[in-house]
């Protein structure tokens, strides 16, 4: 947490020096307004808990009810991927657990509900519950719709077991924490919201026109959630803000499409998943430079064969609204800016299908200026800036890191 304090300080710090700067340019009667985006906008993670020992009491009363349930006809749960990226990069046990905890996620309602793996490997070992955590969070970076398994903040899948040798396996369960009440009416409202996003995107046309329809749709749709990227710093990192429901639907606090950057990025994974254009999920920290960096989410996708990366939440021009009072001599500039078509168009799709090195060593050009009608300023919403990847740095812990440093890497920007 310490880490994220930082990362708002810092963010803080660069608002007070954007103010001073518009101050000081409005004093004079002309100037250069740079602006900030948006970092440490990413919740960090803990490791789920470790593996809950089980009585033989317990496990006979588990094995009852797994023996009485009976399984939904058709799972709330969609998703067309034909494969899932972080899937293919874990070792055989760490995808069973994968694929159990999938199954679970499939109906969490019901107590019956449960998975069970029969293995070799000690449960209470540490080596099995680093394997539990890479699924764990593998499975939430390659299926968006598991919002509420991704956030933390409502429901959660946990492992046990008696630890007990028979016929020359162990015997782990995995089940929830507790029955998730809300599943129902939140899947509902999540795939009723992504039916009507995929409704008008043409999936007929080429891989490139379909994910530029998705990027412009939702850059459009969603508003940055100032609020939730500043309860980072204070414990509160888990709003839906963070989940793909944010997006399409709405945060924590029921604002309607408000999310931040892994919000958006999740958000950008499903609806490419839905037309069959491959992707993933990335993450690392981005900033101004490295040593104004925070934590930041985005994309990598798959389009004719290679790896593209886009960033929808700094191509996202119109949040630049939530930052100044409505009315405001600033606001009515970003509005002004904002009524420019040409200028919209180029800016956001600034980081849009662009190479690794592009993405990581960024350098706006003259067309990200905006000369506002008066002449008195030159608006500069686009700065140079970094994105660096999360790398695996050895520690054990470290789950989001182990898992993402397998993200594809792109090696060239789309020529469009």
């Amino acid at each position: 947490m310490k880490v994220c304090i930082r990362w708002m300080l810092k963010a803080a710090a660069a608002a007070v020096m954007l103010l001073f700067l518009f101050q000081t340019a409005a004093a004079a009667g002309t100037g250069d307004v740079p602006f900030v985006m948006p970092v440490g906008d990413m919740a960090p993670r803990v490791p789920t808990k470790p593996m809950e020992m089980l009585s033989s009491e317990d496990a006979a009363q588990i094995n009852e009810k797994m023996a009485s349930y009976s399984a939904e006809a058709e799972s709330l749960l969609i998703n067309r991927a034909e494969q899932y990226f972080y899937y293919e990069t874990l070792e055989p046990t760490t995808k069973q657990i994968y694929d159990l905890l999938y199954q679970v996620a499939c109906d969490p309602v019901n107590e019956g509900n449960i998975g069970l793996l029969m293995t070799d490997e000690d449960p209470s070992s540490d080596e099995f519950y680093d394997k539990y955590n890479l699924a764990y969070r593998a499975i939430c970076f390659d299926h968006p719709e598991l919002f509420w398994l991704y956030s933390g903040e409502e429901a959660g899948i946990c492992y046990a077991s008696e630890a007990l040798v028979m016929n020359g396996l162990y015997y782990v369960y995995f089940l929830m924490n507790e029955p998730f009440t809300g599943y129902t009416q939140q899947m509902t409202a999540f795939n009723t919201a992504a039916d009507a996003f995929l409704a008008d995107i043409d999936t007929g046309i080429s891989e490139y026109e379909t994910i530029r329809q998705i990027h412009d749709k939702l850059v459009d749709m969603v508003n940055y959630d100032d609020a939730a990227a500043s309860a980072i710093s204070f414990g509160r990192g888990q709003d839906l803000a963070h989940t793909a429901y944010g997006s399409l639907v709405a945060d924590s606090d029921g604002k309607d499409h408000f999310a931040v950057c892994d919000g958006y990025s999740l958000a950008i994974e499903y609806m490419c998943q839905q037309c069959g254009i491959e992707v993933a999920f990335n993450a690392g920290m981005a900033g101004s430079d490295p040593d104004n960096a925070g934590g930041h989410a985005w994309n990598v996708v798959k389009i004719n064969g290679e790896w593209y990366e886009l960033d929808s939440t700094w191509d996202d021009l119109g949040s630049l609204l939530d930052d100044y009072p409505e009315g405001s001599e600033m606001y009515n500039y970003c509005l002004e800016m904002l009524g420019d078509h040409d200028y919209v168009e180029t800016y956001n799709r600034r980081l849009f299908l662009v190479s690794t090195d592009v993405i990581s060593h960024f350098v706006p050009g003259d067309e990200y200026v905006y000369t506002t009608q008066d002449q008195m300023y030159e608006l500069r919403p686009a700065q140079e800036s970094v994105h660096i990847r999360l790398e695996n740095d050895g520690s054990d812990e470290n789950f989001d890191a182990r898992i993402l440093q397998y993200a594809p890497v792109a090696e060239h920007s789309f020529a469009w």
